[in-house]
């Protein structure tokens, strides 16, 4: 399957309002195509997924990610020190009753080896001329559940879903997908609403591109039976 097409089976089949989104991690300025136009004002990088959803390609060096946090999660340099102290969840954003359960909070994010990658290209999976690294999309509770289904389908056991309600689209949807090699699913987080404008009744689903060729055929086979048994 090319791109278009798994494009088009997701969007399809789970009944997707927005364009599922590619993201290439570059770990080097060689890797990097000529042709690729940097992104004028800096943006957060849930904000480029959330605008890569509408149709934009948005190619970021680290100096264009206007998030730090989010650039840290996905390896374009190191957690600041107010996150890895705990401080930040703590004092400002009240997400944790000490700067201890904040640090504890960071440490067990997955995360993307800091320096590994050098830009980030986000796109819709559709207009992409090369292999992301990880697809994503926004949705609902059905919308992912069929993509868990569709994984469990060949495989069986049970899907492990890691989130805390922090940093979705940055670690849950691209970090964790990349490093475990296995889907997950995010509840969201405040900053991405606030920033971005992910709705209450939002789920993040990230996509490792290795897996997103079969759960599409597995989609495009048994989805139609899945609704048929749900809705009757």
């Amino acid at each position: 399957m090319d791109y278009a097409e798994m494009s088009d089976i997701l969007k399809s089949t789970l009944g997707l309002d927005s364009e599922p989104v590619g993201v290439v991690l570059f770990k080097s300025e060689e890797d990097i195509p000529k042709d690729l136009k940097e992104i004028e004002s800096p943006l957060p990088y849930c904000g480029m997924v959330q605008r890569a959803r509408r149709g934009e390609v948005l190619f970021a060096r680290s100096d264009k990610h206007a998030c730090r946090g989010g650039a840290a999660g996905i390896g374009l340099h190191a957690f600041p020190d107010n996150i890895v102290q705990g401080k930040l969840y703590f004092s400002k954003l009240n997400k944790c009753a000490t700067p201890t359960v904040g640090q504890r909070i960071v440490s067990n994010l997955p995360k993307i080896p800091a320096g590994s990658t050098v830009a980030t290209l986000v796109a819709p999976l559709s207009k992409l001329n090369m292999n992301p690294d990880v697809v994503i999309f926004v949705g609902n509770a059905l919308q992912a559940r069929r993509i868990v289904q569709a994984v469990l389908y060949r495989r069986g056991g049970r899907m492990n879903l890691d989130t805390a309600g922090i940093q979705s689209f940055c670690v849950d949807a691209t970090a964790s997908p990349i490093l475990k090699g296995d889907v997950n699913v995010s509840l969201g987080c405040d900053g991405s609403a606030k920033k971005t404008g992910l709705t209450d009744n939002d789920v993040v689903v990230g996509i490792p591109f290795e897996m997103l060729e079969d759960i599409c055929r597995v989609l495009k086979e048994r989805h139609e039976g899945w609704d048929r048994f749900m809705r009757s």
